[in-house]
């Protein structure tokens, strides 16, 4: 919906919209025309692979250096950065002398932002960018003189190559001339160092002070190797003892181990001895008491002999052979460690015997050494950098210079054109955006409907200036049609009662309703009815202006002050059964007139417009004054006119009130002046054409078919 609402807003503002296009196009080619013509130049530089460069070096040896070497896709946005870096740009502002409109050198910043001087008044500027899908960097200059385009190009592409070879060798000369002051002071330090250590040894009479110290290290290691051994056997052994003691400690007459009991034959007798006596009382218990003189002598054996075998389990404790043989063994390993110690301590001390001289050897020894690596690592890098040096042309190399232009590059008319076209619809799509948002006139049926929920009674289609009345057209044409539908759907509002005589009247003035009126009473003619208009529109008549051979001079205005009669008042017209009554020279005070009781008779007094059927009154505009309300009363129906596109929702919605508030119900209404092209509507132009083309027959079609049929008109 809201494309088809877009689609015909578009439609009815079309003339906004094509005008707008038009003034663009037409303004941007001639500007085109008019501005500065831009000559455009183009160099191409070439950025050479490195490939073969770091295969080279790679075979060399210095696959270090290799990876330092950029490849040319690699390198090519570099590449472009720096060739519009400021130095170069100034150097090519200054070798070409680019001044601007007051005589000062250009800034280098213009060569590449034109902004507005550049796009409009064709100020010199460049632009470098890569060709795509190649190895190439485009220069491409742009200036008022294809001269000028093609120096500034060549001198650009030229400048960069020499910086960036300049800038190459600059800095392998750099780091060659580092590397040879530094190879000659390592060089020296190095000579300095081997010196010292042979004086040294001539000095303090070394022979071989590293096998000597190799062979203390050897027995130094052997002996804590040792150390360690007698220290773990030691812990071991006394680990054995105490599980001993601990199993000795549980052991007691009544517990004995089975290894104390083989050792000892004297504890296995006592053992037996207490065993026998311990059956020997329960068994004299079995017939005595505990009290007894025999139970009492065997609990005194019994105590007597747990106090010898706790006395010989003691002694057997003490005497244990496994026990004794440990601590003599852990006496020996004790005294071996003692001598390890000291011969640890013997070895450790033959260090500190070694002169000062070993130290000051091995600080010489280290600082040559340290010398030695220096040196070759600087011969490399400047091995290196002799390769670098000769190799170090700058990647880049001029294919193309730029040719001089032989036509300008910009402004093109073509594309200035399409710009301005694109621009203008732009602009022409606002403006109708805008016309829609500011006009908020009922266009269609619908939006008729949403404002007054009444009947829609006819449709009358937008036709030109010269086609307003339907008197003299053929009964079959497609205008005759359109009233005789509203005709036909009037008649349908009154089944139930007799509508003689009906007001037209419209919001405002302009929206046709007096040639509604007209064509409404040359339709009711055509069917044969006599019909009499009435035009009692007494401040602005238009009537008399729609019938040839009428005249104003004489109308309602002398019927009602009594200067003449009805029927001498009333005239006849061109369509045969339709009458007028004119509105006659304007009154003093046509309010009055309108209110009196002559009108207010002559419009519901059956008697007094006898021999007419129907009786149309036109009244003016009912926002305009109020005589449509007054003569409303009087008639049996009234139209309401509304101009499709012209008449406001506000004032619509007005004169509803206006209306309602007095009490009048309108019998429908009719939406004048619709243009049938707006989409959902164009099938009725198609329709009336078809009309058209069926009565060809009964009558010659004009020499330029009339649009679809409206009602049109001023008031």
């Amino acid at each position: 919906m809201e494309l088809l609402k877009l689609y015909n807003a578009i439609l009815r503002r079309r003339w906004a919209l094509i005008e707008s296009v038009v003034f663009f196009t037409i303004a941007a080619a001639v500007a085109a025309l008019a501005l500065p013509k831009t000559y455009q130049a183009t160099a191409k530089v070439m950025v050479s692979s490195s490939d073969t460069t770091s295969a080279l070096l790679s075979g060399l040896g210095l696959s270090e250096l290799a990876l330092g070497l950029s490849g040319a896709s690699e390198d090519i946005a570099n590449h472009i950065a720096l060739a519009t870096s400021r130095p170069v740009l100034e150097e090519v502002v200054w070798r070409l002398q680019l001044r601007d409109s007051e005589g000062d050198l250009l800034v280098a910043d213009k060569l590449l932002i034109p902004g507005i001087d550049g796009e409009l008044l064709s100020a010199p500027f460049v632009e470098v960018k890569q060709q795509q899908g190649t190895d190439l960097i485009l220069v491409t200059a742009n200036a008022d003189s294809a001269e000028l385009a093609q120096l500034m190009a060549d001198t650009l592409a030229r400048v960069y190559i020499n910086e960036t070879q300049d800038r190459s060798r600059a800095e392998t000369t750099k780091a060659g001339v580092f590397v040879k002051d530094h190879l000659v002071i390592v060089q020296q330090e190095f000579d300095k160092a081997l010196a010292d250590i042979a004086d040294l040894q001539q000095e303090q009479q070394i022979i071989d002070l590293e096998s000597e110290v190799r062979a203390a290290v050897a027995r130094l290691s052997e002996l804590l190797m040792a150390s360690e051994e007698n220290l773990a056997r030691i812990r071991e052994v006394r680990a054995q003892i105490g599980e001993l003691r601990g199993i000795q400690a549980e052991e007691n007459i009544d517990l004995i181990s089975p290894a104390t009991v083989a050792a000892n034959a004297d504890i296995r007798a006592l053992r037996e001895t207490i065993m026998a006596l311990r059956l020997q009382r329960e068994a004299t218990l079995q017939d005595k008491t505990e009290r007894h003189p025999d139970v009492m002598r065997i609990d005194a054996q019994l105590r007597a002999s747990g106090e010898a075998l706790g006395l010989m389990m003691e002694e057997q404790h003490t005497l244990d052979p496994s026990v004794l043989k440990l601590r003599t063994e852990l006496a020996g390993l004790l005294e071996r460690g003692v001598e390890i110690n000291d011969a640890i301590a013997r070895t450790t001390e033959t260090f500190s015997l070694y002169p000062d001289k070993m130290r000051q050897l091995s600080q010489l020894t280290l600082a040559a050494s340290a010398a030695e690596e220096v040196y070759k690592a600087l011969q490399a890098q400047s091995y290196e950098i002799a390769i670098a040096d000769a190799l170090s042309a700058a990647p880049l190399q001029l294919v193309e210079l730029a040719a001089l232009p032989e036509r300008h590059a910009s402004p093109k008319v073509l594309v200035w054109g399409v710009l301005g076209f694109a621009v203008g619809v732009l602009f022409g799509l606002g403006l109708v955006a805008l016309f829609e948002y500011v006009d908020d006139s009922v266009k269609t049926p619908d939006d008729v409907r949403e404002i007054w929920p009444l009947g829609l009674l006819g449709i009358i289609p937008r036709v030109k200036p010269d086609v307003t009345s339907i008197a003299g057209l053929s009964p079959t044409d497609p205008h005759v049609e359109i009233f005789r539908s509203l005709r036909s759907s009037v008649a349908f509002t009154s089944v139930d009662r007799t509508l003689r005589t009906i007001l037209v009247t419209s919001s405002l003035p302009g929206e046709g309703k007096s040639t509604v009126l007209a064509n409404l009473g040359a339709s009711y003619a055509q069917h044969g009815k006599n019909v009499l208009i009435i035009d009692c529109d007494l401040r602005r008549p238009t009537q008399h202006r729609r019938w040839p051979g009428t005249s104003n001079r004489v109308g309602l205005s002398q019927v009602l002050l009594g200067e003449v009669s009805l029927q001498d008042a009333v005239q006849a017209t061109s369509a045969p059964g339709l009458s007028l009554l004119t509105a006659g020279t304007s009154p003093p005070d046509p309010g009055r007139l309108v209110e009196s009781d002559r009108l207010r008779r002559l419009l519901t007094d059956p008697a007094a417009t006898a021999g007419y059927d129907i009786v149309l009154v036109d009244a003016p505009p009912t926002m305009v004054v109020n005589d449509a309300l007054i003569l409303a009363k009087a008639c049996d129906g009234l139209l309401m006119v509304v101009e499709s596109g012209g008449t406001s929702r506000r004032v619509l919605a007005d004169a509803r009130d206006r209306l309602v508030g007095q009490g009048i119900e309108p019998l429908g209404l009719v939406l004048n002046m619709m243009d049938l092209r707006m989409a959902g509507y164009a099938v009725y132009q198609r329709a009336y054409r078809t009309y058209a083309s069926a009565s060809s027959a009964a009558a010659p079609p004009p020499a330029d078919p009339p649009a679809p049929p409206a009602g049109g008109g001023e008031t």
